[in-house]
This record gives structure tokens, C-alpha cells and sequence, in this order.
């Protein structure tokens, strides 16, 4: 979601046509006139702070799932034909797990950076944007078994996510059996770093504060200890995702309209 945004705003951001067809805040066009990275990063930013959605993700798989179970038992007939008939109904049952990203203060952690803005053919511009915000992951898992609830837990902590993608925008121009052609844009994102540092756990089931930042601490440590492989993993596929996610259609503007 949040790479998605960012191509979507520089798609509006750095060709000037899109701009004036989407009516964006002022303050992208006067970056764009000023011809500064620094001034476009801060209204990208500004922007940014504005329009992510909060909270950045949730998911809750499994969470709610039941099955039937046996609940009783009911007898039907009269004297000697009476017999037994099992009753059933549905009760909790499953790992049920539940995991929310929010950037709370997102105004005063966020770092927007425009790196290494240069044309590589004509047509296409490389850049390198920097992102950087604190996160707060609440997290609770339950563990039902037919309608009873064997465990529960939950946890919160806190994180700095910093995402660097390298980036290209392509524009061109199309004949459209008019006198002006087409302007044709597109976004992609050629290679994606997530990274974190600064987790801090919170809370723990109860437990808060030197308590609860011992015990993150000894998870964080005892995986990358025992599987050092795994927080890699993770982040590869995160990577993965937002690369894909990051490729945004092609956007095409019809420059005799605009004049129109």
C-alpha cells in the first residue's frame, strides 16, 4: 500500500501534464516550477503525511473461525421408542491471530528523500527515494479448542521501518491520429531495501516496560541466533511485494483535451 502511494504521487509529481489534469496541492506545482529535488521531496512529504492510510496494515487470519461441535443431547418419542439425537452448534475454534501497523506520529517521524534525480535516455529518469517512519505492531493470538480457549496472548512494539527504492519514471509521446499525440507515464519500482532498526517491545501479555523489552529482546536475538535466515527471508518477501505493487500502469493523457 504505502509503495503504491509514493508511485502514485510521483507520478503526479514529476510530469506536469498529470499535475494539471488531477489538480494536486499548489505546493507540488510550485516544486515543480522551483526544478529542486529538495523542494519536491518536502511537498512530496507533506503530502505523504496527508494522504497515507493509518492504520498502514491489518490483518487478522483465522481470527473468528469456528466449527461444529457436539453440544448435546435431546431424547425424542414416547415410551419405549425413544431414542438419543446429538445436538450441534458452532464454537470458537483455531489459531486466531491478529496483527495491526500504525504510524501514530507520523508528521513528526517521517524522513522523505529524493536521491540521484538524473535522465538516463530520453524518456526515462532514474531516482532514489528514502522513506523513514516509526511503526507500532500490536499483535494477539489466541488458541481455541472447540469452544475452549486454550492460550492467549498478545504483544506490542514499536520500530523504525526505512525503505529505499530505486526508481524510474518513462514518459513518450503517441501519435493518435490527431494533431497532438498522446502523453503516455509510467512508474516502477526497479529494486527495493526494506529495512528496520530501533524494535522495542512494550508490552507482553501484562508485563511492560524493562520486563517486556528483555523478553523482545531475547525473541529478536534467540531467532537470529537459531535461524539467522529467517528475518531475511521476511524481508525478501516484503521486497518482493513491494516491488511488484510499486509497477504502476501506464497513465494516458490526451494532450488535445487538455487544451480543450
Amino acid at each position: 500500500m504505502v509503495a503504491r502511494r509514493l508511485m502514485v504521487v510521483m507520478l503526479l509529481c514529476l510530469s506536469p501534464a498529470a499535475a494539471s489534469a488531477t489538480d494536486p496541492p499548489a505546493g507540488l506545482l510550485r516544486a515543480l516550477s522551483s526544478g529542486s529535488p529538495d523542494a519536491l521531496a518536502g511537498s512530496l512529504r507533506g503530502y505523504l503525511v496527508r494522504s497515507l492510510p493509518n492504520p498502514l496494515y491489518e490483518a487478522s487470519p483465522g481470527w473468528g473461525r469456528t466449527r461444529s461441535v457436539a453440544t448435546g443431547m435431546k431424547w425424542h418419542g414416547k415410551g419405549l421408542q425413544v431414542h438419543p439425537e446429538v445436538t450441534y452448534g458452532l464454537r470458537n475454534h483455531g489459531v486466531w491471530r491478529r496483527v495491526r501497523l500504525t504510524a501514530d506520529r507520523l508528521a513528526d517521524t517521517l524522513v522523505f528523500d529524493l536521491r540521484d534525480l538524473r535522465p538516463v535516455e530520453p524518456g526515462r529518469t532514474s531516482f532514489t527515494l528514502f522513506v523513514s517512519f516509526d511503526v507500532r505492531v500490536d499483535y494477539e493470538k489466541q488458541h481455541w479448542e472447540s469452544g475452549v480457549r486454550l492460550h492467549s496472548s498478545s504483544a506490542r512494539a514499536t520500530l523504525r521501518l526505512k525503505l529505499t527504492l530505486n526508481c524510474e519514471a518513462m514518459t513518450r509521446l503517441e501519435p493518435n491520429g490527431t494533431i497532438l499525440p498522446d502523453a503516455v507515464f509510467r512508474l516502477r519500482v526497479v529494486r527495493s531495501n526494506l529495512e528496520y532498526d530501533h524494535f522495542v517491545v512494550e508490552h507482553v501479555a501484562g508485563l511492560g516496560g524493562e520486563v517486556a523489552k528483555l523478553l523482545g529482546d531475547a525473541a529478536k536475538g534467540g531467532m537470529r541466533r537459531f535461524d539467522p535466515a529467517l528475518e531475511r527471508h521476511l524481508l525478501d518477501k516484503a521486497n518482493a511485494a513491494i516491488e511488484k505493487a510499486g509497477d504502476t500502469n501506464e497513465v494516458r493523457l490526451s494532450l488535445s483535451r487538455l487544451i480543450k
